[in-house]
């Protein structure tokens, strides 16, 4: 989640993004923000309402459901519209993050890995001291899942492990791409249409891996070329790693990218 491990390098894009997003003004268009998590260490509610005020004033927040129609409708609006999407499932999206976004009058799409919804202790710690490296994270469980969907909130698929699918196993890739659905509908009881692969950059998937989950979901989503509103040919809609800790300054340059269809 946190942006490489290099401190010079990191130090150097903290003052470039600092100083380029006091004066960046968001572009307009269609952005779609990909979030994780509140705060790695101290997640508290203020800090999603802070990220939250600073940019309602200068962009127009809209439900996922609508930012993805426009997208594929290309359609060219006349000012900044942002929605919202987080992966992984953690516990403060239910407690810290949906109350805000509701409070602007918005929801999210929430990508979960279902095996991590209904994992043990072993399997929790595992997955998040080793596979996503966020120690010490809760995920949501199924009764609260169905809690933001009577919300008005989306839940999409996120595989079942959060397994990389950059690999040549189908058989494999079915279990968590296509299984993945299954498991989800089976709780929530309406269609999952929404998939988002983990790690989320287009090196991370291939073309078999796309091929499968375009067959299987109405929309499938990358974390990647944001520049652009698609890869894979048109058939991957693209969105822009944040994090509601990161400075808004960032967040805003992020933002003020001119995207394009092509």
């Amino acid at each position: 989640m946190l942006q490489g491990n290099n401190p010079v390098r990191q130090a150097a894009r903290h003052l470039f993004l600092s100083v380029a997003g006091c004066c960046a003004r968001p572009s307009n268009g269609v952005h779609i923000l990909n979030g994780h998590m509140v705060h790695p260490l101290q997640p508290e509610t203020g800090i999603v309402e802070r990220m939250m005020s600073a940019l309602a004033r200068q962009v127009h927040f809209v439900r996922i459901e609508e930012a993805v129609s426009l997208i594929a409708a290309r359609t060219e609006v006349d000012e900044p519209v942002v929605a919202f999407t987080f992966d992984d499932g953690f516990s403060e999206c239910l407690t810290m993050v949906a109350p805000v976004l509701e409070k602007y009058g918005v929801n999210a799409a929430f990508f979960i890995n279902p095996n991590f919804v209904e994992g043990d202790e072993a399997y929790v710690r595992h997955f998040t001291e080793k596979v996503v490296k966020s120690p010490g994270k809760r995920p949501l469980r199924w009764t609260e899942l169905l809690e933001l969907q009577r919300r008005g909130h989306v839940i999409g698929a996120h595989t079942l492990d959060h397994a990389l699918t950059a690999i040549g196993d189908e058989d494999a890739l079915r279990h968590q791409i296509v299984d993945c659905r299954a498991v989800i509908e089976a709780h929530t009881g309406v269609p999952c249409e929404y998939f988002a692969w983990p790690f989320g950059r287009l090196e991370h998937t291939n073309e078999a891996a796309v091929r499968m989950a375009c067959a299987a979901y109405r929309h499938v989503f990358s974390q990647s070329d944001y520049r652009h509103y698609y890869s894979f040919e048109g058939r991957v809609i693209n969105r822009r790693h944040f994090e509601f800790f990161w400075p808004v300054s960032h967040v805003r340059y992020f933002l003020s990218c001119r995207k394009s269809y092509e």
